[in-house]
């Protein structure tokens, strides 16, 4: 079970270098197609702090495709977690803990954020059984390693304004947030699928699937963990199947998805992306992260997917594909 205190900084006496405190933030802007997330990687044993900023408005491949780009690798370490600004214009402070944040920004160009973050039910801790039936008896066997020794992923109404390049919108959506702490070495990351959907504040879902890049179809993903939330409360996930659409290329056009609950109900998905790019989210990883359309029994949503592809583990063994680049 995830407490009020987990908003804060969870470093050890005898912290280590790659231990790592995140927070993950996401949210969409349907009428001009904007995805935006905001990711924020604190290093206590480095004392320094990786904030990354983007928005997407289209399907690109290269970063210059990008509506707005700001990722700082070295800035100061925040004395807290829960409450803080840092010299990139980032504002961040918690109430209602461990579920409501607010968001303030002041970037390059014009860009600001003003965001209030409402979970809409408890904090999904993938290492309680009580909550997740797939939880492990170590939560150091999350099947992603010490990464996600300690995470939940919580489901949010997000309010509030986006500015970029003179431009200001009303943000009111539904999406995903999720936070981690553990050690978190940049080499030995795992292939991941960390993938959501948001039907309405009613109904939504969050998953994490394992990713084997030499399967096909079906047999690619694995469910790990995850939940479909509806009226406030997260069922957990007992099994699943999921599928992405790429012809044979990295970068997907739309997934598949079957869930089934701990109750027994299923929940069966499509989704298609509306907007891409190559997230380098660690220096050693190619994020393919992707906004998404998602339908449900002629109800449409928006969502978020991510595949994590690690380069040290597929750095010269990537198969070609059509002849041509794998990434093209």
């Amino acid at each position: 079970m995830i407490k009020a205190s987990d908003v804060s900084f969870h470093t050890p006496a005898d912290v280590a270098y790659d231990w790592a405190e995140t927070n993950y933030f996401s949210f969409y802007i349907p009428e001009p197609n904007i995805t935006c997330w905001l990711y924020i990687i604190a290093r206590p044993g480095v004392g320094a702090c990786v904030v990354d900023v983007q928005a997407i408005d289209k399907i690109g491949r290269l970063g210059l495709e990008a509506l707005y780009v700001d990722f700082q690798q070295h800035l100061p370490l925040p004395a807290k977690l829960e409450d803080f600004t840092l010299p990139n214009g980032l504002s961040l402070k918690t109430s209602n803990e461990p579920r409501d944040y607010r968001i303030d920004y002041i970037g390059t160009g014009g860009a600001e954020l003003h965001l209030d973050v409402r979970g809409l039910h408890e904090p999904y801790d993938i290492h309680d059984p009580e909550m997740d039936p797939l939880a492990p008896k170590d939560r150091n066997d999350s099947g992603f390693g010490t990464a996600y020794a300690n995470h939940f992923d919580l489901t949010a109404h997000f309010t509030g304004t986006a500015t970029f390049h003179g431009k200001t919108w009303p943000v009111d959506c539904v999406a995903t947030m999720d936070h981690s702490w553990g050690p978190r070495n940049e080499r030995g990351l795992k292939p991941i699928g960390w993938i959501n959907g948001n039907i309405d504040r009613n109904l939504a879902f969050s998953t994490i699937w394992t990713l084997d890049h030499a399967a096909q179809g079906w047999d690619q993903f694995g469910l790990a963990h995850g939940y479909v939330m509806k009226n406030g409360e997260a069922h957990g996930l007992v099994a699943g199947q999921l599928r992405a659409i790429r012809g044979g290329k990295v970068f997907p056009t739309g997934y598949e998805m079957v869930l089934t609950d701990r109750h027994g109900e299923e929940y069966r998905f499509l989704g298609i992306v509306t907007t891409q790019a190559p997230w380098h989210c660690y220096s050693n990883v190619t994020s393919v992260l992707s906004g998404m359309i998602w339908y449900y029994e002629g109800r449409e949503g928006s969502g978020m997917a991510q595949e994590n592809w690690p380069y040290d583990l597929l750095s010269g063994r990537l198969p070609l594909a059509d002849g041509g680049l794998f990434l093209s």
